[in-house]
């Protein structure tokens, strides 16, 4: 009897399983069946799902960076600004996930990944205790400006959009008319013959008139982005003559478009700001040789007192959240914050983060030194929000 050609479909797909010469038809045809199916079943067997987690400081704070891998495959993750991972497709069985970041110590979690579609698991790292003393956070949100009265007075009362200082220090750009794209009603636009300017138009092509510390500019559209955001301590937009307060009318009626009040800042120290560090860019310059950390070098950089005051965000100090940050960057022997180093390690919320990077801009720092020359230093700063320790017009100190 002539060979007998048996085709299995598995998957969706036909496989040929040939079998030897039909002498006992029954009993071989079952045997090619079982061999056949057997060999295409056994590579899918082990179930497979996720794995995801979030590293955390010994305090709670969410560290961003972290490298993490999973032992004994090469299967690699990078924690987000919430600390946050994810592995797809881990073999069930036992799974041991290391998890190491610069200024702390590597640690590792131990898992047991079943056949549930997704295994959450916590990691905490502890700080390597080379570290400048903390920074106590006791400056108040609020702004002792008299201008700013009315400002303060208005936002309690939610009549209109506001844009706090709070908000700026979280803006990634720095011009004026990209703060007003999420305000309902207000469309930015170029401005003609300005070279590149931009303005904005509230109810349609209508220009809104424009109000400096409580003063009307001159009517019509006007470049927006000629303000400095740095100088902006808050403003105030209203799309509609119905919400416009009193404060902001006109004999001229130029409200009609709507109102947008802009507020400048107390005076204060020029401020340049600071560029956060790509990622692996820390480890990349200390990979380099020339760059320490406070055990490698004699006199370790120092923050020099007064030249860092973090204000509280307004919601969390309203909120009585208390929260930690600490911030890692490299100070070069000019003993100023390096561009494009600066980063979080760990948080307890963004936006204490953010006030962060805004007060270390007008950082100062005493240079390491080795040998007695001026070097570039790795160094890592705590600052602690506590809401009870804030005093009336009281300053951050270390």
């Amino acid at each position: 009897m002539s060979n007998v050609a048996i085709v299995v479909r598995f998957k969706g797909e036909f496989m040929p399983c040939r079998s030897s010469r039909f002498v006992r038809p029954l009993a071989v045809w079952s045997f090619a069946v079982a061999l056949c199916v057997t060999s295409l079943a056994a590579p899918d067997a082990r179930a497979q799902g996720t794995v995801r987690g979030i590293v955390r400081d010994t305090l709670g704070g969410a560290i961003q960076g972290a490298q993490l891998s999973i032992q004994g495959t090469n299967a690699t993750a990078i924690s987000d600004a919430g600390g946050e991972f994810r592995f797809q497709r881990v073999p069930a069985g036992t799974v041991v996930i290391a998890a190491r970041r610069l200024g702390f110590r590597p640690g590792n979690a131990t898992v047991e990944h079943g056949t549930a579609a997704e295994t959450v698991v916590e990691i905490r790292l502890a700080v390597v205790p080379e570290v400048l003393p903390t920074v106590e956070v006791r400056r108040k949100p609020e702004v002792s400006d008299a201008r700013l009265a009315g400002y303060n007075a208005r936002r309690e009362k939610r009549v209109g959009h506001f844009v706090t200082r709070e908000h700026l220090d979280r803006t990634d750009s720095p011009r004026f008319a990209d703060v007003l794209r999420s305000i309902p009603g207000v469309v930015v636009r170029p401005l003609r013959g300005s070279g590149g300017g931009r303005t904005v138009s509230i109810r349609g092509n209508c220009s809104p008139l424009v109000f400096f510390d409580g003063f009307p500019s001159a009517s019509g559209a006007m470049d927006l982005d000629m303000v400095d955001l740095s100088t902006v301590e808050g403003i105030e937009v209203y799309s509609g003559i119905a919400t416009v307060p009193v404060e902001f009318l006109s004999v001229q009626g130029g409200e009609r478009c709507g109102v947008i009040a802009i507020w400048s800042r107390p005076a204060r120290a020029r401020q340049r700001r600071l560029t956060a560090a790509r990622a692996g860019e820390l480890e990349r310059q200390m990979a380099s040789k020339t760059v320490y950390t406070a055990a490698q070098v004699e006199e370790p950089a120092i923050l020099a007192p007064g030249t860092v005051s973090p204000v509280y965000p307004d919601s969390l100090w309203r909120a009585g959240v208390n929260g930690r940050v600490v911030a890692e960057f490299i100070v070069g022997a000019d003993g100023v914050i390096e561009q494009g180093t600066f980063g979080v390690a760990s948080t307890t919320h963004p936006y204490f983060s953010a006030s962060v990077r805004s007060a270390l801009e007008t950082a100062i720092f005493r240079a390491a030194r080795l040998a007695g020359k001026k070097v570039r230093q790795l160094v890592q700063v705590p600052f602690v929000f506590d809401h009870a320790a804030v005093s009336p017009g009281g300053d951050s100190q270390p």
